[in-house]
């Protein structure tokens, strides 16, 4: 039987999975007081999925679908996921690459959604930024384990921030500790595809059983 697919070498989508609930399942942060645009979306976000995480008054069901919105509408899974195919998405049909999205943003979703809870007692704080270009920012951030120690390194990350047509600000790409998370994944990604005759509809039949295993996984882990 072939060997699954682990994304960024074990550690690439599941890491994103990781920066983004760390950020917000952290405790949450005093306004900043600063006029940067794209330093306050990063924080403000922090302290909104604090929120939707931390509201007992939801049921799990509730609670996940409402995580579920604001994660899509905080991040471009379909950017990064034409980004990660290269120049596979080139000659890609148009129906594979719909296929494509949809199977990546169920992987990264599903990713997210079973490691809620995992990463409570994490504290994000934006550190600055600096602007590529008008609408491209990179927002620097510190991650790190409440009451801290030497033996609990903070992890250092950033967000890429760029806008979308309607000049909403979108989180694009992240960076944990000098790694570029999309461009791992298309790197892997390239791997694949190369193994696979270029088939982007493969590699999005394989996303959707790496989204069902996650979900098996969570799920099986929920009853134990």
């Amino acid at each position: 039987m072939s060997r699954i697919l682990v994304l960024g070498r074990g550690f690439a989508v599941q890491l994103l999975a990781f920066i983004v609930l760390a950020a917000v399942m952290s405790t949450a942060q005093p306004a900043l007081a600063q006029s940067n645009p794209a330093e306050t979306f990063i924080q403000q976000n922090v302290d909104r999925g604090y929120q939707i995480l931390n509201n007992q008054s939801l049921s799990s069901e509730q609670r996940r679908d409402q995580f579920r919105s604001f994660l899509l509408n905080l991040t471009d899974l379909h950017r990064i996921g034409v980004f990660t195919l290269g120049q596979y998405a080139n000659s890609a049909s148009p129906a594979d690459l719909d296929a494509f999205n949809k199977a990546f943003e169920e992987y990264a979703v599903s990713t997210y959604e079973a490691r809620l809870g995992k990463y409570s007692g994490q504290t994000l704080k934006v550190t600055g930024s600096q602007a590529r270009a008008p609408d491209d920012v990179i927002v620097n951030a510190v991650v790190s384990a409440q009451g801290g120690g030497a033996s609990q390194q903070p992890v250092h990350v950033a967000f890429r921030v760029r806008k979308t047509p309607d000049g909403r600000p979108i989180i694009t790409d992240m960076q944990v500790e000098g790694i570029w998370l999309a461009l791992s994944e298309r790197s892997d990604f390239t791997g694949f595809l190369q193994q696979h005759g270029g088939s982007v509809s493969q590699l999005a039949d394989h996303l959707r059983a790496q989204a069902d295993q996650v979900r098996a996984e969570s799920h099986g882990n929920t009853l134990g």
